[in-house]
């Protein structure tokens, strides 16, 4: 437990609303199900480009839960957050935007070892937004940062 406690396991998250959100993201889509060897080797390949500052900005991952998925599939986008520096997009490589007027955002401090889950997570800032009255998009952006901190955050629907 004294382990557990010095990693900030029981440290709460922060949950906060935001407005007038607009994220350029480029990366690669992943589909499929078992698709835990290729996840990892895009993630590395993502990690390298930023290390060589081939692009400028921070490791990320859109989760997309459509209803069409089978149980067991996945749906994801993984990248880079860009930042405000242009950067040129390797070849192979794409830009989504993400845009919302609204958003719920979880930020995890604690050590990558004792961070609760993002089903946790997710369930937490659905609840918050419905306590606001809003209902959320099924579909997270997770921004990791060289420090190990996480950010998730979901969007309110339209």
């Amino acid at each position: 437990m004294s382990i557990y406690y010095f990693l900030g396991g029981f440290q709460p998250f922060e949950l906060a609303s935001s407005s007038n959100n607009s994220y350029s993201i480029a990366g690669k889509y992943i589909q499929g199900k078992r698709m835990h060897v290729e996840e990892g080797r895009l993630f590395n390949d993502v990690r390298g480009l930023l290390q060589t500052k081939k692009l400028n900005g921070d490791l990320c991952m859109v989760d997309y839960r459509p209803d069409t998925l089978e149980d067991g599939e996945i749906l994801r986008f993984i990248g880079v957050l860009l930042g405000d520096d242009i950067s040129a997009i390797p070849s192979g490589y794409q830009v989504i935007e993400l845009r919302s007027a609204k958003s719920y955002k979880a930020a995890l401090t604690m050590h990558p070892l004792v961070m609760p889950n993002a089903h946790h997570v997710e369930e937490a800032l659905r609840s918050k937004a419905a306590t606001q009255g809003d209902s959320l998009q099924n579909l997270s952006l997770e921004v990791y940062y060289p420090d190990n901190s996480v950010l998730i955050e979901m969007f309110v629907n339209p």
